[in-house]
């Protein structure tokens, strides 16, 4: 699903997909708000409460900040709870930063959308949907343990080469490094182009070993054996320390041959996405920075060897390059 504020695509299909539940819906979410007079989020609210009324079971986890929620997001929880949905924060030490669904462990949505004003009618977003009864299974196990606050488990990428075709699940608790192995590997498998849609992306001088400056090398170094590669990433207009850490390591980039643009002023691109060879394709919830690839729990799937998805994907992204900025 590739969202953007004239075409709001995630909630009518979320929505939908919610309606077809049948014993269970899982929901794993960075941030759910609702807001008075109804807003972008009560279509999907109000569908969570429909399944729970028909005998779903619906479980919602929520991240809560050492702060705690503030008053849109506890006015979501009382909504949901109201109405028989069974709604949990995370431990406010653990940063919940995923997005998912899962519908009676066969359906699967994951990506960038978080279920608030800005994410559904500000952002550029992307988001997969993918039916397959093993993906649903291991998403509602990761869902478990998360719902159980068990986040010590260590889990194991298989190394390359990966089989083709193949979906690939990147089911990252703190400290995880699957998406920190992942990234670098795909990038290493490119042999003709690379295109990227990141909101964060960091590069720390004084931290070599970074995951996030792996990332950034590989992509320099695909660079430097002629590859194509085209990285968009959001300009951070409205926050300083993302706008002043994406122009830093854009600068990077370009110094290394990488083409580098900047959205347009007025949308947020809030999307995750990395594309190889138009054939290979990552959606996730992270952002390549290092808090994201250590210390975050997020969650996306790497899909390889479609070109059927890669094609119009990349598409996609053609049309968002050419509306962007260039450097100045």
């Amino acid at each position: 699903m590739c969202t953007t504020p004239d075409a709001p695509l995630y909630p009518q299909f979320v929505i939908g997909l919610i309606d077809t539940a049948e014993a269970e819906v899982l929901v794993s979410l960075s941030d759910i708000r609702t807001y008075t007079g109804n807003g972008a989020t009560a279509g999907l609210l109000q569908a969570l409460a429909s399944a729970a009324g028909r005998g779903v079971e619906v479980r919602v986890l929520a991240e809560t900040r050492e702060t705690g929620p503030g008053p849109e997001q506890r006015a979501a929880r009382t909504y949901l709870e109201q109405r028989g949905v069974i709604v949990r924060w995370d431990a406010p030490d653990v940063t919940l930063h995923t997005k998912f669904l899962v519908i009676d462990r066969r359906w699967v949505v994951v990506g960038s959308t978080h279920w608030t004003m800005s994410a559904l009618t500000r952002s550029v977003q992307l988001d997969l949907a993918i039916e397959a009864e093993e993906l649903g299974d291991a998403f509602g196990r990761f869902f478990d343990l998360l719902w159980e606050g068990h986040l010590r488990a260590v889990p194991h990428l298989a190394p390359l080469p990966w089989p083709r075709p193949a979906v690939v699940p990147l089911l990252d608790p703190p400290q995880g490094g699957l998406h920190a192995q992942a990234i670098p590997d795909m990038l290493r498998t490119a042999t003709e182009s690379i295109h990227a849609l990141i909101y964060r992306l960091a590069y720390y001088p004084a931290y070599a070993d970074s995951p996030s400056n792996r990332i950034v090398d590989e992509l320099c170094r695909a660079a430097a054996r002629g590859i194509e590669v085209q990285v968009l990433l959001e300009s951070g207009e409205d926050f300083a320390d993302l706008a002043r850490d994406n122009r830093l390591v854009a600068a990077y980039l370009a110094a290394c041959g990488v083409a580098v643009r900047f959205d347009e002023p007025g949308t947020t691109l809030h999307t995750k996405f990395l594309l190889i060879d138009r054939c290979d394709v990552l959606i996730t919830s992270a952002n390549w920075s290092y808090f994201s690839l250590v210390h975050n729990v997020e969650a996306g799937v790497a899909v390889l060897g479609i070109p059927d998805l890669g094609r119009p994907l990349g598409a996609w992204f053609d049309t968002l390059w050419d509306q962007a900025r260039t450097l100045r």
